[in-house]
């Protein structure tokens, strides 16, 4: 299987055991349900993405429910916040398990852990976390997933009530994927809501906050993580195929943003000159600070189009990457921004930026039609209304 060290199954094997001790803490169906929603995205290493959009709009409309956010200790060392209203719980703390398993409503983004059984009468929203470029579970060669992962996300697309699809491309790609049956919400993605009701008192407040002059033309580096790039803890290596002795063009900033995948592998950097914003808690907010976005294979790539700013994409390993993971369309052809195979490429394009515009105005919009068309900054309001009307499923 892709990246299955020594270290990283012996890393594996320790989490096992601390999650054999709280499964046998963990009581679902054994408690009568409480009106509550627990929150978690990203196995509570975020406060944010689609469960916060959807938490904000919920606590306008229903005063009546308990609100719990899943957090871990690194998550607020990080500078993230528990949002006000909330009671934040610690990922496998004893109320943790204790919300897991008498929440009337759980909003998650990912998948709990491999224990996780629904109560009787709980309803279960997913949001997943990204219109799928690369392929998922059931899509992907065999032999490249764990036997224990495809089994806890078939046990997971099981127990969803409701998924949120953000496209009828994406639709069609998780019923294939998850091999889901339940009920689509097909809204748009609630995490690009604050994308799409953009500010420029946001845009220039992020942009203060690092230093950044409102003449300098940013630029968001955010690659995705490697199955194949492990480090030797086991770890997915933070991903940078950015020559940093290249000198970026005269009056350009970069920001660099690591993937939630590779956060126990990270270290904070300020190669070339780079803006580390891996731990910044809302990457929407990064999106309308920057001016420019450079990708790889990451979902951003299609949530940043609703701010029509240019995007390039850094691919040096495609052939691999698409080899060993593979690809629901071809990137290649349908990319709304060049393909670079190196820094070089980047600095050519960056010098552009209007002439990339022109070039890609046709992928661009025929981009934003098939991905993000439904994102008109109502998709929370639209999840919650179907969840959670009238005070009940």
């Amino acid at each position: 299987m892709a990246g299955y060290t020594p270290a990283r199954i012996l890393g594996g094997l320790r989490r096992r055991r601390k999650d054999l001790a709280r499964k046998l803490m963990y009581r679902p169906g054994k408690r009568k349900l409480q009106e509550a929603v627990l929150f978690e995205a990203f196995e509570g290493k975020v406060i944010g993405d689609s469960p916060l959009d959807i938490f904000l709009e919920l606590q306008r409309k229903r005063g009546d429910l308990t609100y719990y956010w899943s957090y871990r200790r690194s998550t607020l060392k990080n500078g993230a916040k528990i949002p006000l209203g909330a009671i934040g719980l610690r990922h496998g703390s004893r109320k943790w398990l204790k919300a897991l398993a008498t929440s009337k409503y759980l909003v998650n983004n990912t998948a709990f852990p491999w224990y996780f059984k629904k109560s009787a009468g709980q309803v279960y929203l997913q949001t997943w976390h990204g219109t799928p470029l690369k392929r998922l579970v059931r899509d992907i060669a065999p032999g490249q997933l764990s036997g224990q992962y495809l089994a806890t996300m078939q046990r997971e697309a099981q127990a969803w009530d409701y998924l949120v699809s953000p496209s009828d491309y994406a639709s069609k790609v998780f019923e294939s994927a998850f091999g889901y049956r339940g009920q689509m919400i097909e809204a748009g993605y609630p995490r690009n809501d604050r994308v799409v009701r953009a500010s420029a008192e946001t845009r220039a407040r992020v942009r203060k906050q690092f230093g950044v002059t409102p003449a300098t033309i940013l630029v968001l580096y955010a690659p995705t993580w490697r199955d194949y790039s492990i480090n030797s803890l086991g770890d997915f290596k933070p991903t940078n195929y950015l020559d940093q002795n290249t000198q970026l063009p005269r009056g350009f900033q970069m920001m660099y943003r690591g993937h939630t995948m590779t956060h126990a592998a990270h270290t904070k950097t300020s190669a070339g000159g780079a803006i580390d914003v891996t731990s910044y808690p809302d990457i929407s907010e990064l999106f309308l600070a920057a001016d420019v976005l450079i990708t790889d294979y990451s979902s951003v790539m299609f949530d940043f189009a609703n701010t029509k700013k240019p995007i390039i994409f850094l691919t040096p390993d495609i052939e691999k990457y698409e080899s060993q993971r593979g690809f629901y369309f071809d990137l290649r052809n349908d990319a709304p921004g060049p393909i670079c195979s190196n820094t070089a490429e980047v600095i050519e394009a960056l010098e552009d930026l209007d002439g990339l515009q022109q070039i890609y105005q046709s992928n661009y919009k025929a981009w934003q039609e098939k991905f993000v068309g439904l994102d008109d900054g109502g998709a929370a309001i639209r999840v919650v209304a179907k969840v959670f009307a009238a005070g009940r499923a």
